[in-house]
């Protein structure tokens, strides 16, 4: 598999493993700082993810979301007696062995059972304290953290990339733009991206983000409004189509951003 790219910033030690899929590479990320474990990393990289954690002090782990690429590693780090916790909505789901579809198993590996607690509004730890913001919208359960004293927000799988062109099924694009104006109200500068790793200028990464949805939310219903259909202005502005489309047999589509923005606006 690799080894992993170990990344020192302001306090903060981020692992990143890349991954090659279908002509593309995506990074992903997991973050230690103060004892803190945020995110565990894909099973698929098992064997380098528990290998930087077991020469780490960490004696909490807080999850973004439940997604397997985040709490892949959240087994092991259980049975070494960790604590993890999580958003309280999705424990039923990390209490079962993940049912995922064979792209998703190839691509992250299996996610097997374990028993997070219920994360609280503030997690501390030795020298910090950290807010926990609900920010939905990739995930029913997604949460980012947030510590005023160095500027710092933990952003998970909210922002990844400022011109997203594809998302999952499941994923509600208005809530994500809810989630970002949220996160613009606090004073923040580094967001730590699940998959984006540091980004020192954080606030115009998610000031972009937030520009291009909001910009992408009005062209749509303009559209719309005009009695176009959702097939003529998916094809308006993601002519191609994504070869993840294929491959997740349409779990992840261009046409669920549109869907997702006339469904709120019906």
């Amino acid at each position: 598999m690799g080894k992993l790219q170990i990344i020192n910033y302001q306090g903060v030690t981020c692992a990143m493993a890349m991954v090659k899929m279908f002509g593309a590479r995506l990074k992903v990320c997991v973050y230690v700082v103060d004892g803190l474990l945020v995110d565990t990393g894909p099973s698929r990289f098992a064997r380098e993810f528990t290998s930087f954690f077991s020469n780490r002090w960490i004696n909490q782990v807080v999850l973004t979301h439940y997604h397997e690429d985040h709490s892949g590693n959240a087994p092991w780090l259980e049975k070494q007696g960790v604590s993890i916790y999580i958003h309280p909505s999705s424990i039923p789901i990390c209490q079962k062995k993940a049912e995922l579809p064979i792209y998703r198993h190839y691509f992250w590996g299996r996610r097997d059972e374990f028993s997070p607690l219920a994360l609280p509004d503030v997690v501390d730890t030795e020298n910090g304290r950290w807010q926990v913001i609900e920010s939905p919208g990739h995930c029913f359960d997604h949460v980012t953290l947030f510590n005023p004293e160095i500027g710092a927000l933990f952003t998970g799988d909210l922002v990844v990339t400022p011109k997203t062109k594809l998302v999952l099924r499941t994923e509600n694009v208005p809530q994500i733009i809810d989630s970002l104006r949220r996160l613009l109200q606090y004073d923040f500068r580094t967001v730590y991206c699940g998959h984006a790793g540091v980004v020192e200028k954080g606030r115009e990464f998610i000031q972009a983000k937030l520009d291009y949805l909001e910009n992408l939310q009005g062209e749509v219903l303009k559209m719309y409004r005009e009695g176009r259909s959702l097939r003529e202005i998916n094809k308006k502005f993601f002519p191609k189509l994504a070869p993840l489309t294929i491959v997740s047999g349409g779990e992840w589509a261009s046409a669920h951003m549109v869907g997702s923005l006339i469904k709120d606006r019906k």
